[in-house]
C-alpha cells in the first residue's frame, strides 16, 4: 500500500526579474489544491487505487482498507 498527494500548483523556487528590481511574488497558501491517492499492489499487479481532494486521515485510510 502506499499514498501519495500531488499539487495542483507547484511552487518555483527560481524567478525572472529585470536588473536592480526585486523578484517578488505573492501566493495564498490557504487556496492549494491538493489530490492525494491511495493504491495497493498484489503480485506486481496495482488495483485498489482510490483519490481523494483532501488530506488522508486515519479513518479514511481504514475505510479504504475494508
Amino acid at each position: 500500500m502506499d499514498e501519495s498527494g500531488f499539487e495542483a500548483e507547484t511552487i518555483r523556487s527560481h524567478g525572472y526579474a529585470p536588473i536592480g528590481k526585486p523578484c517578488i511574488d505573492s501566493y495564498n497558501w490557504q487556496a492549494s489544491r491538493r489530490t492525494n491517492v491511495i493504491g495497493a499492489l498484489y503480485e506486481k499487479m496495482l488495483f485498489a487505487l482510490d483519490y481523494f481532494e483532501h488530506n488522508i486521515n486515519s479513518s479514511i485510510f481504514y475505510h479504504w482498507c475494508k
